[in-house]
């Protein structure tokens, strides 16, 4: 009977231990803001979806005019990206969180770095992003409602093979780039007035053809 009742013991101390408790859920908003971040870097989709909120009419907005309206288009979105990147780092460089009751409402810079596979290997991409976001806390627990990000500098530091992706169309043929940038690559092109996107092939200077009826930059 001793050892039956050990037995329960340690089988019931094992399952707490595996257990998620409500300690580990962010006591405050910044915190749940980093944990995030960490989860976005990490590609912790389920972290994602527990700490967001799921409610159907949420409206968020990405780069490249790109707007969620509930939590399963954020969530293929979130799936693609996770798919078309190698590796992500999240490297936050401010972050300015205020807090009234249960809501809170934050404003950060971050640089966005993806790593893509291309045939001359491993490509790294830093984007240097600038976000905004609210989030409410339900049930002792601190989700994000809604975000708005944008690019905060306009030079990227090399082309993007896949969202998130914006470049504005050129429309002299003898453009150039802002000096030290190197714009060699595959684009994505998106008029986000009308919602159309193409490809492009560019030189370091940005220029080249690109599919929508073979024109050229």
């Amino acid at each position: 009977m001793n050892a039956v009742r050990c037995l329960a013991w340690i089988s019931l101390a094992l399952f707490i231990t595996t257990l998620p408790t409500a300690a580990a859920e962010p006591s405050d908003p910044e915190s749940a803001i980093r944990r995030l971040v960490r989860a976005n870097a990490e590609k912790d989709l389920p972290t994602l979806s527990h700490m967001m909120a799921h409610d159907a009419d949420i409206i968020s907005y990405g780069v490249a005019g790109r707007k969620y309206v509930g939590w399963p288009e954020l969530e293929q979105g979130m799936k693609e990206e996770f798919l078309n990147a190698q590796k992500l780092e999240i490297s936050i460089k401010e972050l300015k969180v205020w807090t009234k009751g249960d809501l809170a409402w934050y404003a950060m810079e971050l640089d966005y770095i993806r790593y893509v596979t291309d045939d001359a290997g491993l490509k790294k991409t830093v984007l240097p992003m600038r976000e905004t976001g609210v989030l409410e806390r339900r049930a002792g627990r601190w989700q994000l409602l809604s975000w708005h990000e944008s690019f905060r500098s306009a030079q990227l530091s090399g082309p993007l093979t896949s969202p998130p992706t914006v470049v504005s169309a050129r429309t002299s043929e003898n453009a150039q780039a802002p000096s030290g940038v190197d714009l060699s690559g595959e684009w994505e092109i998106i008029e986000v007035e009308d919602d159309k996107r193409y490809k492009a092939t560019f030189d370091k200077n940005g220029n080249g053809p690109y599919t929508q009826h073979g024109g050229r930059f």
